[in-house]
């Protein structure tokens, strides 16, 4: 993973790779990316010192600078919430630049009627500041009459206006080639439900056992919430009075209903199972709970009644899952909101369950220090038919992720312009080897090639570059990889050379001054072709000799100084300009 340090306008200033010997390298890296609050952190070390002495790249780095990276197909941006230098480290605390809504304040607001998400966000100002846009919108039709009593943080404010759209939401960062922001996206989805995923995708590819990617479940079964009948109200006295509810569970008896004329919603099977008295059969057994809401539509309304009773008609079953850290590097493409299965036959029966990812802790220098946290359990059949298995066995195979590996043949590191790598890709399926009807794309500083491989040639790297590798099968761009490549080119040392000395006798004056190029104790430009050799005169008085100097105008590698040309004392010096090919 390179990660790069912006200065305080976002242009690019310094790359840190721990792959490239001679670059900034960091350590103790943990990036904490939350689902809810769409938001993350960052924090990391630099070590200062390099091959024995500081690197003279960390006069750059101060509290004004910016921290991105790139990971989960965005652009992760941090401003620097602190930063603490000791003799060998600098240690920063890295928040996600969004959490700039936690330092500005929203002022109380009511809107006065129903109106959109999208008209909240731009009457409460929280797209204009910090130029952030509207992107993809699902809930775009959902209107709401809401009021704010209260000032809060702008953060606050969005992510109460969500709940109250029953929405969640992301941030996707661009940003320009020289690191600059290009814009910030917000896209609102229908909040996770039974028929509503939210954000991430479904990976039925993804499944953890038990001793292999998962650690282990805890189950607990909690009451002290529990009811089986609640009447729900809306805004104006909106209720459920005049509506008809019927569901029935997969062995057709009715679980959840209610009667015109009766606002209650009841689930019957549950007081059934968990009653609330001991009396006899014909007393009054349910548990109710009122409700009171802001929705103004009856479908809103009943939908939330449903919601809510499902929820806690029944013992409140939570879990908690466990993986080994080698799980997020097993599945590197994973994101917040994928909803996994896990299977775990530590328990009667065997216990399946689907869990959504709701936070993730991934350390780009130490793997074993991942870890993530699922939300959204859910119990599932744990022996599904065969028919079923089938169908879930060719979902997974479609599922299987394409991953590129890449091998080189003269590495990723180059020393002053000299070498080439061929650079050969191989495309997997779900850790299978996949080469049917596959083509290769490659990126390098804007410049896209097609071909089975890639010659990176040193003379073509300016410093640090990446080469993106796009695989496709097909017409279809399946998976996408990419390498740091570094061409470190040291200086060039010039070395005057004299044939017989700087110091005569008795007028008689020869020798012949040759200027040599060196770089890396090794010259080069040995035949003068590459450079221009200017030689300027200057006199035992410090002036120049204009007349000496106008003679010698022209490129010479080597002159030939004689008694003509110095009286006294004279200074010869070179001055060399690059005019060829790179060295």
């Amino acid at each position: 993973m390179q990660i790069w340090i912006h200065d305080n306008q976002m242009r690019k200033i310094i790359a840190l790779n721990n792959d490239i010997p001679d670059m900034l390298h960091y350590t103790n890296s943990t990036w904490h990316p939350y689902l809810e609050q769409a938001t993350s952190t960052f924090d990391f070390a630099i070590p200062k010192f390099s091959n024995g002495k500081l690197h003279e790249d960390i006069k750059l780095i101060n509290d004004e600078c910016f921290v991105s990276f790139y990971a989960n197909g965005s652009h992760q941006v941090f401003y620097i919430a602190t930063l603490q230098e000791d003799d060998f480290n600098i240690q920063l605390t890295c928040n996600n630049t969004n959490l700039e809504y936690a330092l500005e304040y929203a002022n109380p607001f009511s809107a006065g009627g129903a109106q959109t998400i999208e008209w909240y966000l731009n009457h409460m100002d929280l797209l204009s500041f910090a130029a952030v846009e509207l992107g993809y919108n699902e809930i775009s039709d959902r209107k709401r009459t809401l009021t704010f009593d209260s000032q809060e943080t702008k953060m606050a404010r969005l992510q109460s206006l969500m709940s109250n759209f029953d929405a969640e939401f992301e941030f996707k960062t661009e940003l320009n080639r020289d690191g600059t922001y290009k814009r910030i996206v917000i896209n609102v989805y229908q909040k996770a439900d039974e028929t509503h995923h939210g954000i991430g995708k479904i990976r039925n590819d993804v499944i953890l056992y038990y001793d292999n990617d998962l650690k282990g479940v805890q189950v607990n079964s909690d009451k002290t919430q529990m009811f089986n009948a609640g009447v729900f109200t809306g805004k104006d006295g909106l209720s459920l009075n005049d509506v008809e509810i019927s569901e029935k569970n997969a062995d057709g008896i009715e679980e959840f209903y209610s009667r015109k004329g009766n606002p209650c919603l009841y689930a019957p099977l549950a007081m059934n199972r968990y009653r609330a008295t001991m009396r006899a059969e014909g007393q009054d057994n349910w548990i109710r709970k009122d409700f009171s809401t802001e929705y103004e539509n009856i479908n809103d309304l009943k939908a939330y009644a449903l919601r809510t009773l499902k929820q806690y008609a029944y013992p409140l079953i939570t879990y908690t899952a466990s993986v080994q850290s080698k799980f997020i590097g097993n599945y590197s493409d994973l994101a917040l909101g994928d909803t996994v299965k896990i299977i775990d036959n530590n328990f009667a029966g065997g216990l399946a369950l689907e869990a959504r990812v709701s936070e993730m802790i991934i350390s780009f220098d130490n793997p074993n220090n991942n870890s993530i946290v699922f939300t959204n359990y859910r119990k599932i059949d744990n022996k599904p038919t065969s028919a079923l298995q089938s169908r879930i066995d060719r979902a997974v195979e479609d599922r299987l992720p394409y991953t590129i590996e890449l091998t080189t043949t003269g590495g990723v590191t180059f020393k002053n312009n000299e070498g080439e790598s061929l650079v050969q890709p191989r495309l997997y399926n779900g850790g299978k080897p996949f080469t049917t009807d596959v083509s290769w794309r490659w990126a390098l500083d804007g410049v896209v090639t097609v071909g089975m491989q890639y010659l990176v040639k040193a003379k073509d790297i300016d410093d640090t570059a990446v080469l993106t590798v796009s695989g496709y099968v097909g017409n279809t761009e399946v998976a996408t990889t990419e390498i740091t490549l570094a061409n470190l080119v040291e200086q060039i040392e010039l070395k005057v050379m004299t044939s017989n000395g700087n110091t005569f006798k008795n007028g008689v004056i020869a020798s012949t001054l040759t200027a040599t190029l060196w770089r890396g104790n090794k010259e080069i430009d040995k035949d003068g072709t590459e450079f221009s050799y200017i030689w300027t005169k200057t006199n035992d008085d410090e002036t120049p000799d204009e007349h000496w100097n106008a003679d010698h105008s022209y490129s010479q590698k080597s002159i030939r100084i004689t008694q003509e040309d110095v009286f006294r004392r004279a200074t010869f010096s070179c001055e060399i300009e690059y005019i060829g090919k790179q060295v």
